[in-house]
Formats: structure tokens, sequence, C-alpha cells
């Protein structure tokens, strides 16, 4: 049996859009990847298991109120990351 967190793929994208918008945090490698993990740790996961469940939570990906959770989770977490850069 495969899962898959769907709410990794809305933080990614999210995250891409992110960095556009507020250049003034580090996207080097080490940076992005503690930075989508801190976000990851903060928001609820979306599993799915199924092909029902992955149409489900493909249709959740693009709910904006899941969108603000991911952007504000990873705001939060570029706060924390370029207060301690481990680059």
């Amino acid at each position: 049996m495969k899962f898959k967190n769907y709410m990794e793929d809305v933080v990614v994208e999210v995250y891409q859009e992110f960095t556009k918008r507020y250049p003034k945090y580090c996207s080097c490698n080490r940076c992005k990847t503690d930075t989508i993990a801190l976000a990851l740790t903060n928001l609820r996961g979306k599993y799915a298991s199924s092909l029902e469940g992955e149409v489900l939570a493909k249709v959740a990906r693009d709910d904006p109120q899941v969108r603000t959770d991911a952007l504000v989770a990873l705001m939060i977490a570029a706060e924390i990351v370029a207060s301690n850069p481990k680059h």
C-alpha cells in the first residue's frame, strides 16, 4: 500500500510563489528544504491511499484556505530559518 501526503505538493507550490514575492529570504537548497520541512511539521497532512482519496486530495490542493494555511506556515518557517541559517 502506498501513501502520499498531498500537503507536501501544496507547500512546494506555494513556496515557489513565496520566494518570488519575498526575495529577502534565502532560497538556497538548504534553506529551502529547512523552510519546507518546518512548514510541513506545522501543517496537518493530507494523505491518500486510494484513487478516490487521491482525487479528493488533489481537489483540496486548490482550496484557497489550504493554500493560505501553507503560506502562513511558510512565512513563519522562513523567519525561523532566516534567524538561524545552516548554510
